[in-house]
């Protein structure tokens, strides 16, 4: 009896993760090619906290790096000029955009270059412990353009 007590337990214990990773949902994420020459990249998606408290962003590790950092952009005297910031603070029951002029993450010292069209893993760290791992699409420089012209 006490050995099945103690393995409810652990079997609660083992899916209570999958429980946390409901309540922080990414979406819309995507890496940047790399521009040929450079060994850097960002990347961008949208956070969606579902829980009752705040949570915040503390760190990301990735396969393709051992420097990742989370950054924003500022204004500052009708300069823009981006920052490395500590964490990224997701409000209770809201979503936070990361996305290019805002908060975002940096990738550097690439071990090799991202190609569009691939696939990188990342693991986003939050302040009450949570991990929560995706993929991210690896998207051209250029931007797709939906334009097509007739001929008449």
């Amino acid at each position: 009896m006490k050995n099945n007590f103690i393995l409810t337990i652990l079997l609660s214990l083992l899916f209570c993760n999958s429980a946390f990773a409901d309540e922080i949902s990414i979406s819309e994420q995507y890496a940047r090619e790399t521009i040929p020459g450079t060994t850097i990249s960002s990347a961008y998606m949208s956070i969606e906290n579902s829980m009752d408290k705040d949570v915040a962003l503390v760190s990301i590790t990735s396969t393709v790096s051992s420097r990742i950092e989370l950054h924003e952009h500022l204004m500052t005297n009708g300069m823009m000029q981006m920052q490395q910031v500590e964490s990224i603070i997701v409000k209770a029951n809201d979503k936070t955009v990361l996305q290019p002029h805002g908060y975002h993450v940096m990738i550097f010292n690439l071990d090799e270059p991202l190609v569009a069209g691939t696939e990188i893993d990342m693991a986003l760290k939050f302040d009450n412990d949570q991990t929560v791992n995706i993929k991210l699409p690896v998207q051209g420089l250029k931007k797709k353009t939906n334009s097509h012209s007739h001929k008449h």
